[in-house]
């Protein structure tokens, strides 16, 4: 695809912007610090970064068929949409976000800044018209709800007589944070405040031994990592699941975030540790004024004295403290979350289809997949439901590669 020049309009300059494909894998990891400029100002979300996508992609998607769309104005990056490309079950084009799938991101959305938004987008539909050869379906999954992306790609695409389809897909639970702890600590119901009283009197106990921490260093970020890695596990194979570690290059992909994301000084990892042994681990993420939890565990011998609950209040209290004003549970509205939480925020998949066969043929099989999910939610027995979770969670692990050793 032609890189294209076109004089932008509703903006609050003249520039003379320059669309650009990225296709080539060490082009788009050249792009790194134009995107961090544009990202400053443009990202609310890990999964947006360019050290998220360039690690999925070196990691999870070294074959990726890349479909990057950007535009320049001169040499400054003012926009970016990371696509990527799969065809499924060997027919069928689909363009879909960067990162989608194993790593359960969250707030994907083209990216832009902030006064540019408007023109952002409807630049950005135009391109994905003119490139409308290459695919078959757009599916834009987990759209933030409260984005205006998703309403405007539905309108304009259904408007240049396309078929779209758009559901939530995900429920994401957050909390505004007050000015201290102690409003925070105030807010959440007696139970909670009970439950939380408990495991600081256990940790009281040992104080010298029993303590919470944030990893500044590599060395022990890498070494919560792993034990996070090793509790989760744990966890979910007693259950009879794979576990997100159960690919090595999963595995591979957080302790390589883990390094670069402490460099960024974006990695917030914390610890409880009883006499030098780490008891639980809390994994998360500081992106402007926001701190998102992608992952906590602890070890289950611990399980009676409750360290999740000490470690989650720590973090939240570590989080006011350096002045964040929102703590993001992301994807899940487990009941344990919402104790802690105050709001909600959806997520959305909007898929566009094209004017072809394939894209005809998968926009009935959708339809006809949710039908059968709706109607197994309702009428399937608990216990078959959670066998047929089980066997979908089995098949969507990889074979180890040969040679690769266990971690």
């Amino acid at each position: 695809m032609p890189t294209v020049r076109v004089k932008a309009v509703n903006v609050s300059k003249a520039m003379e912007l320059r669309f650009e494909w990225i296709t080539d894998h060490e082009r788009f990891l050249a792009l790194r610090d134009a995107w961090n400029l544009l990202a400053s100002s443009a990202v609310e979300t890990v999964f947006l970064t360019h050290d998220w996508l360039g690690t999925w992609l070196k990691e999870l998607a070294p074959d990726a068929e890349l479909h990057v769309l950007t535009a320049w104005d001169a040499d400054r990056l003012v926009a970016a949409l990371p696509l990527f490309g799969s065809q499924r079950t060997g027919r069928g084009r689909h363009w879909a976000f960067m990162g989608t799938g194993t790593l359960t991101p969250n707030y994907l959305d083209m990216i832009s800044e902030p006064a540019s938004r408007d023109w952002a987008r409807a630049s950005f539909a135009d391109q994905l018209i003119a490139a409308s050869a290459g695919w078959d379906v757009l599916e834009f999954d987990k759209l933030p709800a409260d984005s205006e992306t998703a309403r405007f790609l539905s309108a304009e695409f259904t408007r240049r007589g396309l078929s779209t389809t758009c559901a939530v897909s995900a429920v994401c639970l957050y909390c505004d944070l007050p000015a201290t702890y102690a409003e925070y600590r105030a807010s959440r119901t007696r139970a909670t405040r009970k439950k939380i009283r408990e495991t600081e009197r256990w940790q009281e106990k040992e104080p010298e031994t029993r303590t919470l921490a944030c990893a500044d260093s590599e060395e022990s970020a890498l070494s919560a990592m792993r034990s996070l890695e090793r509790f989760h596990q744990a966890h979910w194979e007693a259950k009879g699941y794979p576990g997100a570690f159960a690919d090595p290059r999963v595995v591979s992909f957080h302790e390589r975030i883990v390094s670069s994301a402490l460099a960024a000084g974006s990695l917030r990892m914390y610890t409880l540790t009883d006499a030098d042994e780490l008891v639980a681990v809390s994994y998360n993420f500081r992106i402007g004024s926001t701190v998102q939890a992608y992952l906590s565990s602890y070890d289950s011998r611990w399980a009676r004295s409750s360290p999740g609950v000490l470690l989650r209040a720590f973090v939240i209290e570590q989080s006011i403290v350096e002045g964040a004003t929102r703590f993001d549970y992301l994807e899940g509205a487990e009941e344990y979350k919402k104790a802690w939480c105050t709001g909600t925020r959806e997520n959305l998949r909007l898929r566009i289809f094209n004017r072809t066969l394939p894209a005809s043929a998968f926009r009935l099989k959708y339809a006809a997949d949710e039908a059968t999910v709706r109607l197994a939610r309702r009428w399937a027995p608990k216990n078959l439901r959670e066998r047929a979770a089980k066997n979908i969670a089995r098949r969507s692990v990889p074979e180890k590669p040969s040679g690769s050793a266990d971690r």
